[in-house]
């Protein structure tokens, strides 16, 4: 014997092609539709990303040029007075850039590797190779080194007239991009 809900299950027609193409189209173009937009704002800022580190590096490489150029008439100033034992008008030179932005401390290093003028006083007469082991003196050519924190030690080699007579050390914080 049949029950009623036999009979009421077999008399509803089957849905039609279009009914349950519709069905499954929808959510589907729907959930595509979303993903999509999802991906491409995912990759969006991906690509941002990536700009903003481009940017921020060939910032970096300019600064640094910038630093080297500003650092050969330094070393010709420091020659002068070196060259007269004007210890003081040094000091002063160091003083004065000490207080533009993005210079942290400055040294001059004798060719035996002392700090003999410091913008730390508390440095004057230690061993810088002792302070930085990983650093070279014997370039006749500006370097620079990276330390942590977006800085770089510049070391600007003070040439006399046949020989090197000191080297130059500062520490120059790069001055973060600012974008839009």
């Amino acid at each position: 014997m049949e029950s009623s809900n036999d009979v009421q299950e077999m008399q509803r027609p089957k849905p039609s092609f279009w009914k349950r193409f519709l069905l499954i189209t929808v959510p589907l173009v729907v959930a595509l539709l979303v993903g999509g937009i999802f991906l491409t704002r995912y990759q969006g800022e991906e690509e941002l990303k990536q700009l903003a580190e481009l940017a921020e590096s060939r910032s970096v490489v300019i600064q640094r040029q910038d630093i080297q150029l500003f650092a050969l008439p330094l070393a010709w100033s420091v020659r002068k007075e070196l060259m007269r034992s004007n210890y003081e008008q040094i000091d002063e030179y160091f003083n004065e850039m000490i207080q533009r932005k993005g210079f942290g401390l400055i040294m001059l290093v004798e060719q035996s590797g002392i700090i003999k003028i410091s913008t730390d006083r508390k440095l004057q007469g230690s061993s810088f190779l002792m302070r930085y082991p990983h650093m070279k003196l014997t370039a006749s050519v500006p370097v620079s080194y990276a330390i942590p924190e977006g800085k770089s030690m510049f070391l600007v080699p003070v040439m006399g007239l046949n020989a090197k007579i000191g080297t130059i050390a500062f520490i120059y914080s790069y001055r973060e991009l600012l974008l839009p």
